[in-house]
């Protein structure tokens, strides 16, 4: 973890931070006048001398800026809270938007729980260290030094024994901010697995139902979320040790040092309100002794959060987010020249693969599974970039195209349909934004054969599906998937086994209907169903040994 980070978000809400460390200055500031009036108005108690208009004066006084520093910390929590949640929010959305342009390849080494975790309950670790911690040191400085200072003007001598307090302390906080770190670690690692389980079982609820296996899998996660906990409550039970001990030094040590001067200070040189302020001022030292232990708590837990969030938001995005060259609407030739590609560990899918796609062709894809059909589309959506030879869109290179340019060239229809909680329309809709919304939908829909089962359903196209389109048949999700790719109007159509769920007369009917929407547009087929591979105007055969004509 570089300064130079921790620095870059410092800089970015200085102006939020800088609001709050000057409420929390001023607020010291008044605090520091607090023990000094309260023991002028003990000094004109105790020696009863009828100065009456003094005690009042000092009294108002007193009460003045005891109401100022209400209203000081009442305005610096408010501010404090508004910074932490905008420092919160911010950290999310920055997260969010660096992995959502992170290859495939990211992902695919990631446990979703890690990126959970991450954007959830860790940043929050952070933006509560940056707004409610860092931002608060200058004021424990100021409480610090400024009661210091007061000591010392009240007497020299005995001030000069607090100094000496300063490496108990140190070891103290050096001590617990270790044990602090490790359990800090420990706390995250089963966070994240806690997450990582929920999502998948969630995920694989209906294998889970399927299969009677919930009491297994429930069992799985109360053990997890046991161990969460464990780990929280050991880290929470530290954390609340830390500070109140630190104070209690500080209070032990201040008492031991009147007990050690009182003869010296209640000499004939020191006067009841001196002696009283040294008191007051001495038990004053406690608070930023204490908050200097819980801040150096904070930074521990915060730095390992600021370390891996580092790490993400190093790590390069695709190539062409930011740069490359804009395509408007291509024309459809697709060229893969000695294409060489496997997964990582994994022997290569193909070798030398070569093949060329002519503008407004329809091409069918065949062969046994794991030839490299789906791998192939994927390669040419920028999923993965290939290990070797190249594929050229247009006779350009794919990699020199602005990648989100690129990508809407392309209407996709993978094998499994992609689709999220919302209605039928916005899943349809995914993302686009045209005029004539309404009708380019319920075009899309009708092409896809989604209009043959809108009447059993409460409210059409605006009825919501579920997560993955739970509330659908598997037929009725990939017809959902296929209007979304035909809504985009796209030049270039990929239907990865699109209709492999349709029954015979429904992909008949939506082969007889494509004929014509297809017409213009280069068409890549992944099928083996009869009726689809009429559409195409080749059928190619990958193997192990390349490609062939059937």
């Amino acid at each position: 973890m570089s300064v130079g980070f921790w620095l870059e978000w410092v800089r970015r809400f200085r102006w939020q931070l800088a609001g709050i460390s000057l409420l929390t200055l001023l607020s010291s500031a008044a605090t520091l006048a607090v023990p000094w009036l309260a023991a002028q108005v003990l000094g004109i108690v105790i020696t009863a001398d009828g100065a009456v208009p003094d005690l009042n004066r000092i009294l108002v006084l007193l009460i003045g800026v005891l109401v100022l520093l209400t209203a000081l910390n009442i305005a610096a929590t408010i501010q404090s809270e508004r910074a932490s949640t905008r420092i919160l929010t911010d950290l999310r959305k920055r997260i969010y938007e660096h992995v959502q342009i992170m290859p495939l390849s990211f992902h695919d080494e990631q446990r979703s729980g890690d990126v959970l975790a991450l954007t959830s309950y860790e940043v929050g670790n952070l933006s509560d260290f940056l707004a409610n911690t860092l931002a608060n040191a200058p004021a424990i400085l100021l409480t610090t030094l400024g009661a210091v200072a007061i000591l010392y003007w009240i007497d020299p001598v005995m001030a000069l024994i607090v100094p000496l307090l300063v490496p108990a302390f140190a070891i103290m906080i050096r001590l617990t901010g270790r044990t602090l770190r490790g359990l800090s670690r420990s706390a995250r690692a089963a966070e994240v697995e806690l997450v990582a389980i929920a999502e998948r079982d969630l995920e694989i609820l209906p294998a889970i139902k399927a299969f009677a296996a919930e009491e297994h899998h429930k069992r799985a996660f109360a053990k997890a979320a046991e161990i969460s906990r464990e780990f929280a409550v050991r880290q929470a039970q530290l954390k609340a040790f830390i500070g109140p001990l630190m104070a209690l030094l500080a209070a032990l040590a201040a008492i031991g040092v009147l007990v050690i001067g009182s003869g010296y200070l209640t000499g004939e040189t020191s006067s009841p309100e001196e002696l009283f302020a040294f008191l007051l001022y001495a038990a004053l030292l406690t608070r930023p002794a204490g908050g200097l232990a819980t801040m150096y708590s904070s930074y521990q837990m915060a730095r390992g959060t600021l370390a891996r969030l580092e790490t993400v938001l190093a790590l390069e995005p695709e190539p062409g987010h930011h740069d490359g060259i804009e395509i408007t609407r291509a024309k459809g030739a697709v060229q893969f020249d000695n294409l060489t590609f496997g997964y990582p560990g994994r022997s290569p899918v193909f070798k030398g693969l070569n093949l060329d796609i002519r503008p407004g062709e329809t091409i069918a894809l065949t062969g046994e599974n794991g030839v490299g059909k789906s791998t192939l589309v994927r390669l040419l959506l920028r999923f993965y970039p290939p290990q070797a030879g190249s594929i050229r869109l247009d006779n350009r290179e794919i990699s020199e195209y602005q990648i989100q340019s690129f990508r809407r060239q392309f209407g996709y229809v993978p094998q499994r349909a992609l689709l999220f909680n919302g209605t039928i329309a916005d899943n349809i809709a995914f993302g686009q934004g045209v005029s004539d919304r309404d009708q380019s939908i319920e075009r899309a829909a009708r092409l896809a054969r989604v209009d043959q089962f809108l009447p059993g359903l409460p409210e059409g196209l605006n009825t919501v599906i579920g997560d993955h389109g739970v509330k659908l048949s598997g037929g009725q999700r990939q017809r959902i998937a296929l209007a979304r790719a035909l809504y985009c109007d796209p030049p270039i159509m990929i239907l990865d086994e699109a209709t492999s769920m349709y029954d015979l007369e429904s992909e008949a009917a939506f082969v007889e209907e494509c004929v014509d929407m297809l017409k213009g547009r280069t068409v890549i087929l992944i099928t083996h169903r009869p009726a689809s591979l009429a559409l195409a105007n080749r059928v190619v055969r990958i193997s192990p040994d390349g490609v062939a004509e059937s």
